[in-house]
């Protein structure tokens, strides 16, 4: 166990969770409200996200060869990886020099929802991760009859 893990803290007396108007307030808070509390103690907030997207983009390249090998292996008939994606959810520690470090990666993240913050944060993910698929029933067909094609 850590600190920082939510599932356990949310038992401790005193805990305070954050809600959706609120975002501020709180011990669980949104990326925004954090962001916010940094610039106001003088942060690059700018660079700060930049490092974090470094931090996750090398590792999901590490990654990468291992994910798509389980993928192979689970789907092997689908040569054109388009049967399922992966939501990662990716734990971040800031030291007390506000740099960010990466805690550890969540292959199946929880999307329990216990407060109206935490279902708004985990519905904007949801939502985002499923426009990223630019899902359309236009593309479907259009997909549909390629395949068709090439049989």
């Amino acid at each position: 166990m850590h600190l920082t893990n939510y599932a356990i803290n949310k038992f401790a007396e005193g805990y305070v969770d954050g809600d959706e108007g609120e975002e501020g307030e709180g011990h669980k808070r949104s990326l925004g409200a954090i962001l916010q509390i940094l610039k106001g103690e003088g942060v690059d907030v700018d660079d700060f996200m930049n490092q974090i997207k470094e931090s996750i983009v090398k590792t999901v390249i590490t990654a990468q060869p291992y994910l798509s090998h389980l993928y192979r292996v689970c789907q092997p008939e689908c040569l054109d990886n388009s049967m399922c994606f992966q939501i990662l959810g990716f734990d971040i520690l800031i030291d007390n020099k506000h740099k960010p470090i990466l805690l550890e990666v969540n292959a199946s993240p929880s999307f329990g929802t216990d407060s109206s913050l935490d279902y708004k944060i985990k519905k904007n993910v949801v939502g985002d991760a499923l426009r990223m698929l630019n899902l359309s029933y236009a593309n479907r067909v259009k997909i549909l009859k390629e395949r068709a094609e090439n049989l």
